[in-house]
């Protein structure tokens, strides 16, 4: 009887400290953003030949991505992500480009939160002038530009965080640089405002 009470005095005492150190324990989150640009892509920048691109909803600049982070700390997470921005295939100039790179993150919060990170990494830019109308089928002609070159990409999420889920609304502001000697690629620079998702598989 000593035995037994001796034994889950211990095991009362312990569970506190099994717990904090289950609060602790790193995870791994999984999510998505998309997003909507808010303000005008300055393409005629890299050559008259292109339009600058209005941020006129899904017909203007979009973007979208893909994360996998690793939370080291309650408030510090690092991981991967990707980036694809393009514009409506309708519209006269075109843009799209992809990236992938490491991001960091730092958070505040538990049901509700709001967190600040930086995204980087390298990245293709192309963009695209029509000339003429678009033709019913077959190829259209115009003027091209391709380039690569490398992005950072602070940003600020304010969300809720239920069962393991996160919803939050962000802004991304994805600063682009690269190939100097064709003029550089910066007028591919733009601000996102929309929406995250994500989920943790251990809740």
């Amino acid at each position: 009887m000593v035995k037994q009470l001796v034994l889950l005095g211990l095991l009362s005492a312990m569970l506190p400290n099994l717990s904090g150190a289950q609060e602790r324990e790193p995870r791994l989150v999984a999510g998505i953003r998309s997003a909507l640009a808010t303000a005008p892509m300055t393409l005629s920048g890299l050559d008259p030949a292109f339009d600058d691109l209005a941020p006129d909803g899904p017909e203007g600049p979009h973007m979208s991505g893909f994360f996998l982070m690793y939370a080291l700390k309650p408030y510090l997470r690092v991981g991967v992500e990707t980036l694809v921005a393009s514009s409506d295939k309708d519209q006269v100039t075109t843009m799209n480009y992809q990236a992938a790179g490491p991001v960091v993150e730092f958070r505040y919060g538990r049901t509700w939160y709001v967190s600040a990170g930086v995204h980087g990494g390298g990245l293709i830019v192309n963009a695209m002038a029509r000339q003429g109308a678009a033709p019913s089928q077959g190829a259209s002609t115009g003027a091209f530009f391709k380039g690569d070159g490398a992005f950072l990409a602070p940003y600020v999420d304010v969300g809720r965080r239920v069962r393991g889920y996160e919803v939050g609304v962000f802004a991304k502001q994805v600063n682009v640089f690269g190939e100097k000697s064709r003029g550089g690629i910066s007028d591919f620079s733009a601000t996102f405002l929309g929406l995250r998702l994500a989920a943790s598989p251990r809740g």
